[in-house]
């Protein structure tokens, strides 16, 4: 169950989750608000209690030092009769816009260090829109160990099954002196290489920079939904070896294409054609006209050790600066 498709699925897609009694697990906890019951998360004006407060620095704790996960708050989860613990009722909250409110600023002051990559969203329910649902997307952070912030639970927790556990001194030590992984960006040069008449080719040099202080390994760059302008792979850059597969394509280095700390290293060609007129104008660029041009894809930056996230990239390609 990813984050974004509870958005984009709303409360039908946590009534799916019911019927097929989805479990708990690794990368996934329900909560329950049990308002106006002992030990509620939030009142009834959408306000966190102190338990719910725990309850929260707990879970993203113990999801920021472990594989990352979802929080849903608002489904209840509990054995049913075959004695499965899964998500069994919808319990939306009541004041939910107060409690989005409510749990996007705690996540800022419950966890010391911040993971800056948490983000919080919640929408209402189909049939009371004074009720909803809030859900909360906690990435596996780089600057683990993460400790818990509440008042009363001032510990560090990992995730391990479906349930949140503190984490033992060993387990603190060795997050401690985990090397941080690597941190990489797209960046987009471009050379005009060609000409012949009317038509100008330029040259699209692709490169992967690394912005932390780690070295990364075998880094490796996925594009796939390519839209707007036209362009083709272009030979094969040293290290690297390119691999088409339903649409997709991707580069990556071998052992030897390693990106230093600070540094940035090409990992791909692309070239379009520009058609040019007397005034060396662009009146088509890579198949489309001049206003539609642009570079738009989605696409996947990894390496040895980092959790890959889809992105997308949208480079317009005019008005572009053509180079003489």
């Amino acid at each position: 169950m990813e984050f974004d498709d509870i958005i984009s699925g709303k409360e039908a897609f946590l009534r799916e989750a019911i019927l097929l009694e989805t479990q708990e697990g690794l990368r996934l906890d329900f909560k329950a608000p049990a308002v106006a019951k002992q030990g509620a998360a939030f009142t009834p004006q959408g306000q966190l209690t102190k338990d719910g407060r725990s309850s929260l620095a707990k879970a993203l704790s113990a999801f920021s030092n472990s594989a990352g996960g979802v929080l849903v708050i608002g489904v209840e989860c509990r054995k049913n009769a075959d004695g499965v613990d899964c998500a069994c009722d919808l319990e939306p909250l009541p004041n939910w816009k107060t409690a989005l409110s409510a749990v996007s600023s705690a996540v800022g002051d419950l966890l010391q260090p911040k993971n800056d990559g948490i983000r919080v969203e919640a929408f209402a329910s189909e049939e009371n829109q004074s009720l909803g649902y809030v859900i909360v997307d906690v990435p596996r952070s780089e600057r683990r160990p993460h400790r818990s912030e509440a008042t009363d639970l001032k510990q560090y927790f990992k995730r391990s099954g479906s349930g949140s556990y503190a984490m033992e001194h060993y387990d603190i030590e060795d997050a401690f002196r985990r090397v941080a992984v690597p941190s990489l960006e797209l960046r987009l040069n471009f050379t005009r290489r060609m000409v012949a008449g009317s038509e100008w080719t330029f040259e699209v040099s692709v490169f992967l920079e690394n912005t932390s202080r780690v070295t990364a390994f075998f880094p490796s760059l996925t594009v796939w939904n390519s839209q707007g302008s036209k362009y083709d792979w272009y030979g094969q850059v040293l290290d690297t070896a390119l691999l088409r597969d339903g649409g997709r394509t991707t580069a990556h280095g071998n052992s030897e294409f390693v990106i230093h700390p600070g540094t940035a290293r090409q990992i791909a060609t692309w070239r379009f054609v520009a058609k040019i007129d007397d005034k060396q104008e662009a009146v088509i660029v890579g198949g489309v006209e001049p206003h539609m041009a642009r570079l738009e894809f989605d696409y996947l930056l990894t390496a040895r050790d980092v959790v890959a996230r889809e992105q997308h990239m949208e480079f317009p390609l005019f008005p572009l600066r053509w180079p003489r």
